[in-house]
C-alpha cells in the first residue's frame, strides 16, 4: 500500500511542478505559487495519513517576511511546514536538486532558493538572494542543523543563519516539530501514518550576539519538551 501511495504522490507532485512552471511568468512575488504549494502539501499529508496539530499560530504576522528556525528530523518536515505555517514560506535547498528535470525547475520558479554547500562564495550569494526575498515579504524556513537527525535528537545549530538574518534584518521564529522522525526516519522511503505536532514560538529579534544561536536552539528544545 505504501508503494502505491508513493507512486500517487510522485505523479501528483509532477503535476504541481508543471503548473508551477506554467504560472511563473505571471507569478509576481510568488503569490500565485503559495496557494498551489498549500494545496499540494496538504494533499500529500492526507494521502500519507498524517494529521498535524499546530500550536502558536498567533505568534505569526504574515504581513512581514521572517526566518523560521526549525529542527530537522525527516523529509516530512518540509511538507508539514509548507502546508501548515500560515505564511508565504519557501525553503533553502541544496542546488544539486536543480539537476532533476521538472522538479528542480519548478522549485526555482516557485521561489525556493538553491544553495551550494561546497562553494562558500556561491552560498553567500544564495543567502543574499534569500535575504532580498525576505525583505519583500517572503518568509524562509531554514534547518540550522544542516541535515536530518539520525536518531531523533536535535543537533548543534550552525551559524550560517546569521548571514541571512543580518542581511534581511528579519525576526527569527523558532519552530519545533515532533513526530516527523517517527513518520519517516532518515534512510527510509516509507511514510508511516500518524500525528505530528508543530509548535511555533514567539519571534526573536535578531541581534549580534554569539549566544543567540543557542538561545533559539533552547527554545526549540523547550517547546518540544512541553508537548
Amino acid at each position: 500500500m505504501w508503494l502505491i501511495k508513493n507512486f500517487v504522490v510522485i505523479l501528483y507532485s509532477l503535476l504541481v511542478a508543471i503548473l508551477s512552471i506554467l504560472i511563473y511568468p505571471i507569478d509576481f512575488q510568488n503569490k500565485l505559487s503559495n496557494p498551489l504549494m498549500k494545496v499540494w502539501t496538504n494533499a500529500v499529508l492526507f494521502i500519507y495519513g498524517i494529521k498535524v496539530t499546530v500550536h502558536g499560530t498567533e505568534n505569526i504576522d504574515a504581513s512581514r517576511g521572517k526566518i523560521y528556525i526549525s529542527n530537522h528530523a525527516s523529509y516530512i518536515d518540509i511538507f508539514v511546514q509548507l502546508a501548515k505555517l500560515p505564511d508565504n514560506v519557501r525553503m533553502i535547498y541544496k542546488k544539486e536538486i536543480n539537476k532533476i528535470p521538472i522538479l528542480g525547475w519548478a522549485m526555482l520558479c516557485a521561489g525556493f532558493v538553491p544553495i551550494d554547500r561546497v562553494n562558500i562564495r556561491d552560498a553567500m550569494k544564495s543567502l543574499d538572494k534569500a535575504a532580498g526575498r525576505v525583505k519583500k515579504g517572503l518568509s524562509v524556513v531554514i534547518y540550522p542543523e544542516g541535515t536530518r537527525t539520525k536518531d531523533g535528537t536535535i543537533g548543534e545549530f550552525k551559524r550560517g543563519m546569521f548571514f541571512l538574518a543580518e542581511k534581511s534584518k528579519a525576526d527569527l521564529v523558532p519552530v519545533s516539530l515532533m513526530g516527523t522522525f517517527e513518520r519517516m526516519p532518515i534512510g527510509s522511503s516509507r511514510v508511516r501514518p500518524g500525528e505530528v505536532i508543530m509548535t511555533i514560538g514567539k519571534p526573536v529579534q535578531y541581534r549580534k550576539d554569539k549566544e543567540l544561536l543557542n538561545d533559539i536552539r533552547n527554545i526549540v528544545i523547550e517547546n518540544l519538551e512541553q508537548k
